[in-house]
């Protein structure tokens, strides 16, 4: 087995990219989310406050948990796409210092 290991900077910023694009589809689904389920709709649905009140609360606590999780996409992928900025800059450093030892 080696010890070597190659870190493909190109794929690490695909996968970067591919979360944020996730996060952004998850925000739209999101949007449509609260447009269909508004506590208006709810109450409409269930026919006064009272009765739809525990639908309400499960519908914000979703709401909530839908949109940390949107938040925390677009983070990893911002994250993971800085990594492989970083680890390029750190690989090119590395040739060129290889380079000026020759």
């Amino acid at each position: 087995m080696s010890d070597e290991v190659r870190l493909s900077t190109e794929a690490l910023h695909k996968l970067g990219t591919t979360f944020e694009i996730r996060a952004e589809e998850l925000s739209r689904q999101l949007d449509a989310f609260r447009r269909r389920a508004d506590a208006e709709a709810l109450r409409d649905g269930f026919g006064s406050d009272e009765e739809a009140r525990p639908h309400r609360e499960l519908f914000e606590e979703a709401e909530r948990a839908l949109a940390q999780l949107q938040q925390r996409l677009a983070e990893v992928g911002s994250d993971i796409k800085e990594t492989a900025a970083n680890a390029q800059a750190a690989e090119d450093e590395l040739v060129e210092m290889m380079r000026s030892v020759k």
